[in-house]
């Protein structure tokens, strides 16, 4: 099974690389990176993709255009290679990329997983690859492969969901000891002397 949380951080890393997205969040990035080079680090996503597939002929379909789309790539990266076309950039001080690559959900998830949906982010995570690339020909492959992807788990959403045996979480313990106790807030005291007006008070 893919790890999604590596997915979505390799795909913020190809956007943080892209010099317009590195622009916007610090200006003058860096610059230097080939198109070719994104398109590589595309084609190793969509490579982690493919074991996240739940049909296996399709899964193997997506290895298969990762390899298509790595094996262009890095003909186009030594075709063009001179200097200038760095492959590790120099990025600036402190560093603008995303996040630690680590697991951010819960671990024991406290939820159950829903294939159907799971497979449904993998094919919406093809569809913005797809907007990364400026090859026509990637573009619409990886378009494909997701439109592939959201049709073979369609049918089965709804009931998925329906399905779904997430049950509620245990409540927070708790503290054991005096601080455990509650005190009753006390009643508030009326003053019935005679004589006595809120006027009078004070």
């Amino acid at each position: 099974m893919a790890n999604l949380s590596l997915v979505r951080s390799k795909k913020d890393l190809i956007i943080a690389l892209i010099p317009e997205a590195a622009d916007a969040v610090f200006p003058h990035g860096p610059r230097g990176v080939t198109n070719a080079y994104v398109d590589l680090l595309i084609a190793d996503v969509v490579k982690e993709i493919s074991s996240g597939i739940s049909t296996r002929a399709l899964g193997k379909k997506v290895l298969e255009a990762s390899k298509d789309m790595a094996t262009q790539a890095s003909r186009a990266m030594v075709a063009s290679w001179e200097p200038g076309d760095d492959i590790c950039p120099p990025w600036p001080f402190p560093w603008p990329g995303p996040g630690p690559l680590a697991r951010q959900e819960p671990d024991p998830d406290p939820w159950k997983t829903i294939n159907a949906a799971e497979q449904i982010e993998i094919g919406h995570i093809l569809t913005h690859l797809a907007g990364l690339t400026t090859s026509k020909e990637f573009n619409r492959t990886l378009k494909s492969l997701a439109t592939d992807v959201a049709r073979g788990v369609a049918s089965t959403l709804v009931d998925e969901f329906e399905r779904c045996g997430t049950v509620p979480r245990k409540p927070i313990p708790r503290p054991k000891g005096p601080r455990a106790r509650i005190t009753k807030a006390r009643p508030a005291i009326r003053i019935t002397a005679r004589g006595m007006t809120p006027a009078s008070i004070g």
